[in-house]
């Protein structure tokens, strides 16, 4: 009798844990899918918000009439948004950019038809994520168009790797309450289990007495 309680209590418990586990885990996966997305969509919005800020900022400078005015003031939002900043020309050249040299400004490549330009051209706000050629890196982009003598667009950009570390965070948080979260239903079905053993061995003694 002792041997069939113990077996009976174990694969209830084996039972209920079995089935905990699969709640759990299908709950963590539609939270941290869930959660992934509103990272990312604040991020973005983040993205875009801080990109609209450098657009106000320029325009409400005194018009630069120089490249490496231009540079500078680039540099400065940038290091102000610890992002990457660049000024973009009407016709797509390249007259400012935090993470580039004053003495490579020329030589990048022309950005008319980047597609976060040609969005904000036509809808006033662009964005995309992609690799950069000349940073070597991912990165998402958000461009606004500005008013500027020089200056057509402004685009603002963070590494990707920055955004994967962000929602990384979120999922070992969300790991880690789910882990503590099974322990504790395993300490639950535990004691849940020993509680139907104890009931079932007493309808058995019942149902023995009545036998008799």
């Amino acid at each position: 009798m002792t041997r069939a309680r113990a077996t009976f209590q174990t694969q209830f418990f084996v039972a209920a844990l079995t089935a905990t586990i699969l709640a759990l885990g299908v709950a963590g996966i539609l939270f941290s899918g869930t959660m992934r997305r509103q990272v990312d969509d604040q991020i973005e919005s983040t993205l875009v918000a801080e990109t609209r800020l450098a657009a106000e900022l320029l325009s409400r400078t005194t018009p630069l009439p120089t490249i490496p005015e231009i540079q500078d003031e680039a540099i400065r939002i940038g290091e102000l948004l610890s992002a990457r900043v660049t000024f973009i020309a009407e016709d797509g050249r390249v007259v400012g950019d935090s993470f580039e040299k004053l003495s490579d400004l020329a030589a990048m490549e022309n950005h008319a038809q980047r597609p976060e330009v040609v969005e904000a051209r036509t809808s006033g706000l662009g964005r995309s994520s992609r690799s950069s050629a000349s940073v070597k890196m991912d990165m998402l982009y958000a461009a606004v168009p500005v008013k500027h003598p020089l200056i057509a667009f402004v685009r603002v950009a963070v590494p990707l790797t920055d955004v994967g570390h962000q929602v990384q965070t979120v999922l070992t948080a969300t790991g880690t309450a789910l882990g503590l979260a099974l322990v504790g239903a395993a300490a639950i079905a535990w004691l849940f289990s020993i509680r139907i053993s104890q009931r079932v061995r007493l309808i058995a003694q019942v149902a023995k007495l009545f036998g008799d």
